[in-house]
């Protein structure tokens, strides 16, 4: 049984997160549906994440992909259909469940002391009366919020209105060896193993380490991001050269969150965590959040 603190230890001389990645936690229900949120609330873990997307008629829904097949029993693109169309939907896992509004979540989230993480999927800019109606929304737990993107641009009226937000700098750069070039923003590989479309990304003979220092300060002027949500491959990647990121953000008072990790068995996730929480990762957001805690709890010795 989860007790109070599980999710929130003290690993390797300092506090860390696990987060429940779209809400799961004992994987009883749907992920991101109203039970699965409720089952985090009640076991009074200390962050879960959701997804949210726009619909039609500027309702929010609790959606991770774009369309509809795979997890309802609805089809076409989630962004095509409206309120009551979206109200009939079920999760095709469960039909017992029905998908969930944002202002479900926020009545559930009421008086708990769960942070809510809200990936807002809205890559298109946002008009100023969904960016009202998002802050809306969240007014009753805003003490209690992060609101992440990739759109940095979507983020910045929501940090002007008072909302805590988070960068996802994925746009800007990244870590995707496999990648096909084509197939995502930036477009073009630079010179030191990221996807960066920025020119000092492909000016020979810019030392590396002065390549990731203005970089990292050229994100940070993007918008008052209180944490980076950043995938742990890209992590490694800039360790191996030599570069720390949340050692490096810390001074800005920016914490780092790795994305998105599995049980991988204890041996290999157990050297995962130590690494990225060396690396100065201070959030840990995954689908299996019990099981790499008590992983991680291993990692600091009984005194």
């Amino acid at each position: 049984m989860l007790r109070a603190g599980d999710l929130a230890p003290t690993i390797l001389g300092a506090p860390r997160v696990f987060c429940c990645h779209r809400a799961k936690l004992s994987r009883t229900f749907p992920p991101n549906s109203l039970a699965a949120i409720a089952e985090c609330v009640d076991a009074g873990v200390p962050r879960l994440e959701i997804d949210v997307r726009f619909l039609a008629d500027d309702a929010m829904l609790i959606f991770h992909d774009a369309t509809l097949d795979a997890e309802s029993n609805g089809a076409g693109p989630v962004a095509a259909i409206d309120t009551a169309a979206a109200s009939a939907l079920r999760y095709r896992a469960d039909p017992a469940h029905p998908l969930p509004f944002l202002e479900d979540v926020v009545d559930v989230m009421r008086g708990a002391n769960t942070l809510l993480q809200v990936d807002l999927k809205l890559m298109r800019w946002m008009s100023s009366e969904r960016s009202r109606r998002l802050v809306q929304a969240l007014a009753p737990i805003r003490d209690r919020v992060l609101v992440g993107s990739q759109a940095h641009w979507n983020l910045r009226g929501l940090a002007h209105a008072g909302l805590p937000v988070a960068l996802d700098p994925t746009l800007h750069w990244h870590h995707r060896p496999a990648r096909d070039v084509d197939d995502a923003t930036p477009l073009r590989l630079g010179l030191h193993g990221l996807w960066d479309d920025a020119p000092l990304a492909h000016i020979p003979r810019v030392a590396i380490r002065d390549y990731f220092a203005s970089r990292l300060d050229d994100l940070l002027a993007l918008l008052p991001a209180r944490v980076w949500m950043v995938d742990y491959g890209t992590i490694l990647s800039m360790a191996d050269k030599g570069f720390e990121l949340g050692h490096e953000l810390a001074p800005h008072g920016v914490e780092l969150a790795a994305w998105t990790l599995h049980d991988e068995g204890r041996e290999a996730t157990s050297a995962l965590l130590r690494r990225l929480f060396e690396l100065g990762t201070t959030t840990v957001i995954t689908d299996d959040a019990p099981a790499l805690a008590s992983y991680a709890r291993a990692l600091t010795p009984a005194e």
